[in-house]
């Protein structure tokens, strides 16, 4: 991954990059119409957002741990079945 300051950046980029900050998928294709590249706007999660993800993660954690052991079944058991 490259990092730069936008600031660091010249008009024409910055102009380009304008529909990304405004929340669009910017996706640039060769002649071809094959893709080449894509620019992905970046949204910053809020704390209240992060700590709502993090129950969740947490809550299915659990109903993992809860079916897998009904079932008998450990996570060697499933990294030996993904790796066949």
């Amino acid at each position: 991954m490259v990092r730069i300051r936008l600031s660091d950046l010249d008009d024409a980029v910055k102009m380009f990059l304008a529909r990304a900050q405004q929340g669009e998928t910017i996706v640039v294709e060769d002649d071809n119409g094959r893709l080449q590249c894509g620019v992905t706007p970046y949204i910053q999660a809020t704390a209240d957002e992060k700590r709502a993800a993090l129950d969740a993660l947490g809550r299915l954690q659990q109903k993992s741990a809860q079916s897998m052991a009904q079932l008998g079944v450990t996570e060697t058991d499933i990294d030996r079945e993904l790796q066949n």
